[in-house]
């Protein structure tokens, strides 16, 4: 994973004038390379669910992920756009799993953090933007790269995913991930395991 970083620019900590965006009151978030392991990620699909990406902590502390970017590339290496955790109380505690989606969490209870005051659509800011399908996703903090992923070939339906073990360090390549399409549903036709251990590969 190392040997793909690279620096990005400092954390803001303030929002820009005239911006609605709550200010990020850390200086960086206390995260370590592989502390976080991106396990799940849900994108633009037909359905009433909202897209989401999955972290484990795969350290041996709570983490506080305030301040945490997610940064998105796409294959031909174009920026693709990014957004912060704003959420000064939002932690996970070791070995469990956090949800970040595009929809409020007190209405959807398998988010635990909604990106959308970051990744909106541009005409509507009430509305989601989609996630881009394919590419390179990085986690960073304060420019350390915490977890990085290649996705090209993306779910018509359902969820990629990483099986097993959640590893910082193999899932890399999103050819070793797995489609959950019509595997696993929490009952609510929602195909996939936001916040719970992900399955073997079908």
């Amino acid at each position: 994973m190392d040997s793909f970083s690279r620096l990005g620019p400092p954390l803001l900590l303030a929002a820009s004038v005239g911006c609605v965006r709550p200010q990020l009151g850390v200086a960086c978030p206390q995260i370590q390379a592989g502390d976080l392991a991106l396990t799940e990620l849900r994108q633009n699909q037909p359905g009433s669910y909202r897209q989401w990406i999955e972290l484990y902590n795969a350290s041996d502390e709570p983490i506080a992920l305030a301040g945490l970017r997610f940064q998105f590339t796409r294959n031909d290496g174009v920026p693709a756009g990014s957004f912060f955790v704003r959420d000064e109380a939002l932690e996970v505690e070791p070995g469990d799993y956090v949800v970040l989606g595009s929809d409020d969490p007190m209405r959807a209870a398998y988010l635990d953090y909604s990106y959308l005051v970051d990744w909106h659509s541009a005409s509507d800011a009430s509305q989601p933007r989609d996630l881009p399908s394919g590419g390179l996703l990085e986690v960073t903090a304060c420019g350390r790269l915490i977890d990085r992923v290649v996705l090209r070939n993306l779910a018509a339906e359902g969820t990629m995913f990483w099986p097993g073990e959640p590893d910082a360090a193999g899932n890399d390549e999103g050819a070793d991930w797995c489609v959950d399409d019509f595997t696993t549903s929490t009952g609510l036709g929602l195909y996939g395991t936001p916040g719970e251990a992900n399955p073997a590969c079908p």
